[in-house]
């Protein structure tokens, strides 16, 4: 049935990425409304699509104001802003340059995609345990013909040595300004600062937490044990987080359709540009 396996695919990073996830549940929604579904139906389907991966906001609003307003296409088109993140992300990178870059992220790739029609630079990646969505980013850049290093996750700080600056993506971003990345994000910043690396994390502004603005906080996903060990010994306690917060203090700027933005100007673009965003919060 294709919401299950919808569902399965979301719940087990078949699906990768918070753009990919968000524009395969509303598609799934769309095609359930096209279909003639009653309205709970699409809803308890919607509740599937959010539990799936409970730190996905660009999820959340895609599918909140599609329900609220019933115009699917006009969500779309906003899942859809790749080419003007491009246009605005792709200046950061100089003929030459080194980037780094962790987990994968199709906005990421898409920007240094754009840059390798343009002109030449390098890359280093970082594996990404413990299910090596790197190895998605690495294969990608390679296949667009950029020199790519792999390094293991607790190679970052040679990684970064080498790097002019470091790209990121973004599976959410809150009033307060602080970025939800991969686990290792606000580690590998941290280094990045400490060598003189500038910092930006590339994303949809759709990733914007309306419900951080009311205090509450994005749900941080832990995940199965037995994707970082299979047999622990009983008395081991595997820690399987799946993403971090970054303060807002080590990230340089946040690139999205609305342009370039420190991480507070970023927040009130959105609220600027976007003000559904806020007004379909239940409850707000």
């Amino acid at each position: 049935m294709e919401v299950d396996q919808t569902v399965r695919d979301i719940e087990n990073v078949e699906i990768q990425g918070a753009t990919n996830v968000a524009e395969a549940g509303v598609r799934l929604l769309k095609s359930l409304v096209d279909e003639g579904a009653d309205e709970e139906r699409v809803d308890g389907v919607a509740e599937r699509l959010k539990g799936a991966r409970p730190t996905e906001p660009f999820l959340f609003n895609c599918i909140r104001v599609a329900r609220s307003t019933g115009d699917y296409d006009r969500v779309l088109e906003q899942i859809e802003v790749s080419d003007r993140i491009d246009a605005n992300g792709a200046p950061l990178v100089d003929e030459g340059d080194t980037v780094y870059t962790h987990c994968h992220s199709s906005s990421v790739t898409s920007v240094l995609e754009t840059v390798a029609s343009e002109r030449g630079f390098r890359a280093r990646v970082t594996e990404t345990r413990p299910l090596y969505q790197g190895r998605e980013t690495a294969r990608e850049l390679a296949q667009a013909g950029v020199p790519t290093r792999f390094y293991v996750d607790s190679g970052a700080r040679i990684a970064l040595r080498e790097a002019d600056i470091m790209l990121i993506g973004a599976d959410a971003v809150l009033e307060n300004g602080k970025v939800i990345n991969k686990i290792g994000s606000e580690m590998f910043a941290e280094v990045a600062q400490g060598y003189g690396v500038p910092v930006y994390v590339v994303t949809n502004s759709w990733k914007y937490d309306p419900m951080s603005s009311f205090g509450y906080e994005t749900e941080i996903e832990e995940r199965a044990s037995e994707e970082v060990w299979e047999d622990p010994p009983e008395e081991v306690d595997v820690v399987n987080y799946a993403f971090e917060r970054i303060a807002p203090e080590k990230v340089d700027g946040i690139v999205s359709e609305l342009g370039v933005h420190t991480p507070d100007a970023f927040v009130d673009a959105v609220g600027e540009a976007y003000p559904e965003l806020t007004e379909t919060v239940d409850g707000a």
